[in-house]
């Protein structure tokens, strides 16, 4: 009995659903609409997606380029900062000769040289020279450009 009930339900459901299939499907304007929104938003959407991918592409491109750039701007940084070591180490080199040049000159034809020198190039030469040089030299500088270099060279303040 119950399989008999069974194959007369199914039976029946069958029967529903063909017909059912047969039944013009009816949408509301309110359906239509909402599904063209929603497509609309869906296409927005992928549009804008599109957008953010070629924005992400060209900011790799730019990241790219300033890395390039970077790289070159520290190339030629070292370049310049070798360079510049390079000629420190020119001049101190000269500058040394020109110490010892000086430390073989006396002190009464080094005196009038060093006057007519500013008072910071005088401090520095006289910095590089050895004390017992200095104290010889010192009393022939002129008596104001003694003391600005005396201060210049931190004895006095």
């Amino acid at each position: 009995m119950l399989t008999l009930f069974i194959v007369v339900f199914l039976s029946c459901s069958g029967i529903f659903l063909l017909y059912a299939a047969e039944l013009p499907v009816t949408i509301s304007q309110d359906e239509i609409d909402r599904t063209v929104a929603l497509q609309q938003r869906e296409e927005a959407v992928a549009a804008r997606e599109k957008a953010l991918e070629q924005r992400a592409e060209e900011l790799d491109a730019m990241q790219k380029e300033v890395d390039a750039k970077l790289a070159q701007i520290a190339a030629i940084q070292k370049n310049v900062e070798e360079k510049l070591a390079a000629i420190k180490q020119e001049q101190d080199a000269s500058f040394k000769n020109l110490i010892k040049v000086y430390s073989a000159m006396s002190p009464s034809k080094l005196g009038p040289l060093l006057n007519q020198m500013s008072d910071d190039n005088v401090a520095m030469i006289l910095r590089a020279m050895k004390a017992e040089q200095v104290a010889l030299i010192m009393p022939k500088l002129d008596s104001e450009k003694a003391v600005k270099v005396s201060r210049l060279l931190g004895r006095f303040e």
